[in-house]
């Protein structure tokens, strides 16, 4: 595995673990589709925050 989807694999296991045990906390009960939601968005805005910290590295080197 690449550094890149390791850093993607243990980011997501670890908000989708904070997300379940907080939802489960403080409602006492799970929705897989607020979770899928949950889910997307994490993903895109990290995919957003890496592509941004790569075009800042392009234009300082």
């Amino acid at each position: 595995m690449t550094t890149r989807r390791n850093l993607y694999v243990s980011g997501f296991v670890a908000a989708s673990l904070s997300y379940v045990f907080n939802v489960l906390a403080f409602t006492g009960s799970f929705d897989v589709g607020q979770w899928t939601v949950f889910a997307a968005l994490f993903l895109g805005i990290m995919y957003g925050f890496e592509t941004f910290i790569s075009r800042v590295e392009a234009l300082e080197g």
